[in-house]
């Protein structure tokens, strides 16, 4: 584990702290991200949907009615890559673009019944990866590396 200074705010040195990769956090969590993603790759690819299309999936199905903006903020990615994603997600049934109630000249986006069944039937086989994923961890651990991720993300966030 890097160590860490006695005064929080007095600068280590990298040379001193670095101890390999092994304990490097970006390369830690880039190496369990691609083995995550490869695993859930491969289960995307049999229900002919993408990465993308499952976050879009998953966050409707929490937050139904989101404007493209949004949606492109909580999936992390450009507008015109979502924009290529929703159409390919609407001409498979699985979401519609509809006019925003109060402004006609935004959009949301709406979860369709077969978008709703086709999240249904891939989140267990997710569900088997995040299960696989964290064996060996308690619930108290798990919630544990959650929290230090999401503050992980702020901090870089907030640069």
């Amino acid at each position: 584990m890097a160590r860490q200074p006695a005064d929080p705010h007095a600068y280590l040195d990298p040379w001193e702290a670095y101890q390999g990769h092994e304990s490097f956090m970006p390369y830690l969590l880039n190496r369990t991200t691609s083995a995550l993603n490869a695993d859930f790759h491969a289960v995307l690819r049999k229900h002919d949907m993408t990465l993308l299309h499952w976050r879009v999936l998953a966050f409707l199905t929490e937050h139904d009615g989101l404007g493209v903006s949004a949606l492109a903020s909580v999936t992390d990615v450009e507008q015109a890559t979502l924009s290529r994603a929703l159409t390919v997600m609407e001409n498979a049934g699985y979401i519609a673009r509809e006019p925003h109630g109060r402004d006609q000249r935004m959009v949301v986006i709406r979860i369709l019944p077969a978008g709703k069944a086709q999240f249904q039937h891939v989140l267990p086989l997710a569900w088997e990866i995040y299960d696989r994923a964290v064996a060996g961890l308690s619930d108290d651990e798990q919630e544990v590396l959650h929290g230090l991720l999401n503050r992980i993300r702020d901090n870089l966030r907030a640069k």
